[in-house]
């Protein structure tokens, strides 16, 4: 369609939804408009209605997403008890702030700035349908070239809120640092594989974990006979780092660090589907997934879920022909409240890509659930629909 034809609607289909991803909607249109993961990253299916109004300088953009049971993402995260990555919510949300801003003509307003007081309550799961992304745009400031786009968001399942948004920005250039953190060194790993499981002392002893090793607690296959119900990883497509260089714990403070790397490859999967740069949404993801290693590690019951996040800061991307990503992530506090069998923390991470500094999360928060697993998929069960965490029978 004609570039004026695309600013005069106020709903899209999933057909040009794709069509748009795909760079193949737009005729006439401004060359540097921001674009939209597409294939396994297209984060909604459908516009349901975007608006403007220019008294106030406010707006809206509503997204929808239709869950299918077979979504690729279930066979990975978890095995054996799949849920929709929490990333996903985050990255609708920008993803809609860029199509908002192409639909203004706003050009190569497409970085990923910031979330703050993201909260999640409430999970998707495979038989779950409908999910709507609502944002509301709160501002469009311009100085010169540059343009920033701030907006708040919910997310829906159906009628029920699972996730808020206070702030989500995306803008034409990165925040800048207020001052460089110093890279932590990691120690070369071992390589060597996999060979015999561990016991559950011996796991929780640990202060290091291969990459061998995070891949066999990813299947469920690391420790043998465990007396608890044992924390999971994502498996294969989204598995967020390859080894634990540096697992701490002060159980009298309730205070510790991990430090986690990944080896990045340029043929990842997910490069082709988003302009050569990995999405700011798969390092957060990756952050949630080192918290719940870390109550794993510690000896917590029952299986992870990602909780929110106080603010996160996006200062630069990794790309393709970065070698390696650095997570560290320091522990506040590992709470256990009394009268129930949770356990939650919360933290702070620096993200490095090749020595820089990429992103910052404030008080990332995962807490550990026992009796959650939906663990008899494609079965449909009381625990294959989401919303709010509901427990299993003992």
């Amino acid at each position: 369609m004609e570039f004026r034809e695309f600013q005069g609607r106020s709903s899209f289909t999933r057909a040009e939804v794709e069509a748009y991803a795909r760079g193949r909607l737009l005729k006439g249109a401004p060359p540097c408009l921001p674009k939209i993961s597409d294939f396994l990253l297209l984060p909604f299916h459908e516009i349901e209605s975007v608006s403007w109004d220019a008294a106030s300088q406010t707006g809206r953009i509503v997204a929808v997403r239709h869950n299918r049971m077979d979504d690729w993402f279930y066979f990975c995260h978890f095995l054996g008890d799949p849920v929709m990555p929490g990333c996903w919510g985050l990255d609708a949300v920008w993803q809609s702030l860029k199509f908002f801003a192409a639909w203004r003509g706003i050009e190569r307003c497409d970085k990923e700035l910031e979330f703050s007081e993201a909260a999640f309550s409430g999970q998707i799961r495979p038989y779950d349908e409908k999910i709507t992304y609502t944002v509301d745009i709160k501002s469009v400031e311009q100085e010169g070239a540059d343009v920033l786009i701030t907006a708040s968001a919910s997310v829906f399942l159906g009628e029920a809120l699972i996730y808020s948004i206070g702030s989500a920005r995306i803008g034409t250039v990165f925040w800048e640092k207020d001052k460089q953190e110093s890279v932590p060194s990691a120690p070369r790993m071992n390589e060597s594989p996999f060979e015999k499981r561990l016991g559950h002392d011996e796991f929780l002893s640990k202060n290091i974990l291969s990459r061998a090793e995070i891949i066999a607690l990813s299947q469920g296959r690391l420790v043998e006979n465990p007396p608890v119900e044992m924390g999971l990883l994502p498996s294969s497509l989204m598995l967020g780092f390859d080894s634990a260089a540096r697992l701490s714990f002060d159980s009298f403070t309730g205070a510790g660090e991990v430090l986690a790397v990944q080896k990045n490859n340029g043929l990842e999967w997910f490069y082709s589907m988003s302009g050569g740069l990995k999405p700011s949404a798969l390092l957060i993801d990756s952050v949630w997934q080192i918290l719940g290693l870390f109550l794993t590690w510690t000896g917590a019951s029952g299986v992870g879920r990602a909780l929110g996040v106080e603010k996160v800061e996006v200062f630069d991307a990794a790309g393709s022909d970065d070698r390696e990503i650095i997570y560290q992530v320091k522990i506040h506090k590992l709470i256990r409240p009394t009268g129930t069998s949770d356990v939650f923390v919360k933290g702070d991470a620096s993200v490095f890509s090749d020595g820089r500094l990429i992103l910052s999360c404030l008080n990332a928060r995962v807490g550990c659930h026992s009796r959650i697993r939906y663990a008899d998929y494609p079965l449909r069960t009381p625990m294959s629909l989401g919303g709010s965490l509901k427990r299993g029978e003992e």
